[in-house]
C-alpha cells in the first residue's frame, strides 16, 4: 500500500483555502475558519486515479457547557454520506472514499452538515451573532494505491483470527501461556512483546511489556498525549522534541512523590520512576532533554524500518474516523502496521484480531486497566491480542513477498509467454 498526500488545505488567514471554499464559511481567522449555518461546502478538483482516497479534517466544535455540550457533523462526498460524528472536543477525523464516488464528476463536492450551529451571543455577552458549528484548521486528501501490491498481496478486510480454546489457554498458569504463545507465534513471551511499540494513550501497554520481562526503549511507552498532538508529532518527525525549555519536571502523587515530565511542544506527560530527593529539578530537565532527543531518533528510525507493530488504545470509545488520520500519518514513512485495541463485544470475543484495511488491525481485549491503576491490566488479554496480531502481520508480509516474487517472475517472462493454469 502506498499513500500520498495530494492536497493540503490550510484554513488560516494566510492559508490556501480560498481556492476551495464553497458556501457556509465565515471570514478566515489567524489559525482557522469557522463553518457557519446549517452546512459548509468545499469544492475540489478531479483527482488522479487511486484504489481509495482518505479525507482528513482537523476540527474543533463550538460548544458551551452545559447548554451546548457537543456538535453533530455529517460529511458527504458528491451528495453521498461517508460518515457522521457527535463531537465535544478537538478531533482529527478521517473518511474513506471509493474511487467511483470520488471521480463521479469533474469536481468533488464535500458537504459538511452541522445542524447544531449556535450563536455565541446566546451564551455570553460577546455580541457575536454568527451561527458557529466547527472551526477547521486543515484538511488533507490522501491517495491510496496498491500498484505494487496486487490483490493476492493484501489480506482481505474482515479476516479475523479468534481466541483459542479457553481450556488450553492460561488455565494452568504461566507455563501454559508460554507454550501457547510459542505454538501460536514461534516466539517466547518476551520476544512477542518486543515486536510491538506503544503510541500511548497511557502507560498500560508499557507495563504489559514489563510483565513480559521486556523493557524496550520507546518514546511513547510510558507517555500520554492527545491524538492530534501525536499525529502532529509524527507528521513533522517530532521536530524540536527535547528542547530544555519545553521540559517541566513536577513532583506528583504520594506519599512518595514521583517526577512526572510535562513536555510543552507536543503535550507529552510521562513517568520517570525517579522520586523526590533522588535528583534535582535542574538535573531532571537536562537528563530528560537528552533522553527525549535519543528516543525521538530511535522512534523515527523504527517508523522507517517497519519492523514494529504500533499499538494504540484509548480508554474511551474511539471511532474508525479518528484512527484513520493516525494510520495515514504512520504510512508517510513506509508500510506501517497499526494495531487499534478496543473492548471486546458480543460478536468479537476477547483475543480476536481482525483486518480493517491494509495496515490496520483491530484487536479486542476483555478489559483495560482502570484509569487510576494502570498496573491492574489484563495480562492474558493483551497477550492473546498481541499474538494474534503478530500472526496476521506475518501473513500479510508473507502474502506480499509471495505476490512480489510472482510479479517478478511474470516480468521476467519473454513477450508472448503463457502462464500455466493447469488447463489445456
Amino acid at each position: 500500500m502506498a499513500i500520498a498526500c495530494d492536497l493540503t488545505i490550510n484554513f488560516a488567514t494566510a492559508g490556501n483555502s480560498l481556492a476551495y471554499l464553497g458556501g457556509g464559511w465565515a471570514r478566515s481567522e489567524p489559525e482557522f475558519s469557522w463553518g457557519v449555518g446549517a452546512e459548509s461546502h468545499l469544492v475540489l478538483p478531479r483527482l488522479a486515479e487511486a484504489d481509495e482516497y482518505v479525507l482528513t479534517l482537523d476540527v474543533v466544535p463550538f460548544i458551551h457547557l452545559p447548554e451546548l455540550p457537543s456538535q453533530r457533523l455529517v460529511v458527504s462526498i458528491n451528495d453521498t454520506v461517508v460518515g457522521s460524528a457527535e463531537l465535544s472536543r478537538p478531533t482529527l477525523l478521517g473518511y474513506r472514499i471509493s474511487p467511483a464516488l470520488a471521480r463521479r464528476s469533474d469536481k468533488m463536492l464535500i458537504t459538511l452538515q452541522h445542524p447544531d450551529a449556535a450563536r455565541p451571543k446566546d451564551f455570553s455577552d460577546t455580541g457575536d451573532d454568527r451561527y458557529l458549528a466547527f472551526s477547521l484548521s486543515e484538511a488533507k486528501l490522501y491517495r491510496v494505491t496498491n500498484a505494487d501490491a496486487p490483490l493476492g498481496a493484501r489480506l482481505p478486510a474482515g479476516l479475523m483470527l479468534g481466541p483459542t480454546n479457553e481450556r488450553s489457554f492460561g488455565a494452568r498458569g504461566h507455563g501454559d501461556l508460554t507454550e501457547w504463545v510459542m505454538s501460536r507465534t514461534g516466539l517466547t513471551i518476551p520476544e512477542i512483546a518486543l515486536k510491538f511499540e506503544s503510541l500511548g494513550e497511557n502507560c498500560e501497554f508499557g507495563l504489559f511489556q514489563r510483565r513480559c520481562d521486556a523493557e524496550p526503549l520507546g518514546l511513547l511507552r510510558f507517555s500520554s498525549t492527545f491524538m492530534r498532538n501525536l499525529i502532529r508529532g509524527i507528521d513533522n518527525g517530532f521536530e524540536g522534541l527535547g528542547t530544555t525549555e519545553d521540559i517541566d519536571p513536577r513532583l506528583e502523587g504520594g506519599p512518595r512523590r514521583e517526577y512526572m515530565i510535562h513536555e510543552k511542544k507536543y503535550a507529552l506527560v510521562y513517568h520517570t520512576f525517579v522520586y523526590e530527593g533522588q535528583r534535582s529539578i535542574w538535573l531532571m530537565r537536562e537528563q530528560e532533554s537528552a533522553r527525549l532527543m535519543f528516543l525521538r531518533r530511535k522512534f523515527m528510525e523504527e517508523l522507517e524500518a517497519n519492523d514494529k507493530i504500533f499499538v494504540y488504545k484509548f480508554s474511551a470509545e474511539v471511532s474508525e474516523e479518528e484512527i484513520l488520520p493516525l494510520l495515514m500519518s504512520l504510512n508517510r514513512y513506509g508500510e506501517a502496521t497499526l494495531l487499534w485495541v478496543v473492548p471486546a463485544g458480543r460478536d468479537r470475543p476477547a483475543g480476536t484480531v481482525e483486518v480493517v484495511l491494509p495496515g490496520l488491525l483491530k484487536g479486542y481485549i476483555d478489559r483495560f486497566a482502570p484509569a487510576d491503576n494502570a498496573h491492574d491490566l489484563s495480562f492474558d488479554g493483551w497477550l492473546r491480542v498481541c499474538a494474534n496480531a503478530y500472526v496476521l502481520s506475518r501473513l500479510q508480509k508473507s502474502a506480499r513477498s509471495a505476490a512480489g516474487a510472482d510479479a517478478a517472475i511474470e516480468r521476467g517472462k519473454p513477450a508472448g509467454a503463457k502462464t500455466e493454469t493447469g488447463g489445456a
